[in-house]
């Protein structure tokens, strides 16, 4: 089976672990440094297997694969279900501008 460089075994085998995985994205995403929801879910889809992430969430590989190489920006409904695993969810907020 062919795997992306950045394909790790073992963390791959943690990642199954849903408390670790949304820490792992969650930390992921942290400081003002930190990656956005979408290069952190690639980040860590990578890391899982391609394969085994489109099997937990159910969505055709090469739809996942769009979404690795920034093809289109993903719709919410899409960025729920990518989050599925992690058990996260995104909400968007609309604040008065000062």
């Amino acid at each position: 089976m062919n795997r992306t460089k950045s394909y790790d075994q073992e963390l791959s085998e943690k990642l199954s672990d849903p408390k670790f995985a949304q820490a792992f994205l969650m930390g992921l995403m942290e400081g003002e440094d930190g990656l956005t929801i979408e290069d952190a879910l690639r980040h860590a889809i990578k890391r899982m297997g391609v394969k085994e992430f489109s099997q937990s969430v159910g969505v055709p590989h090469s739809n996942i694969q769009e979404f690795l190489k920034k093809k289109r920006r993903p719709k919410p409904e899409t960025l729920d279900l990518y989050l599925k695993p992690f058990r996260l969810k995104i909400k968007l907020i609309v604040e008065k501008a000062s």
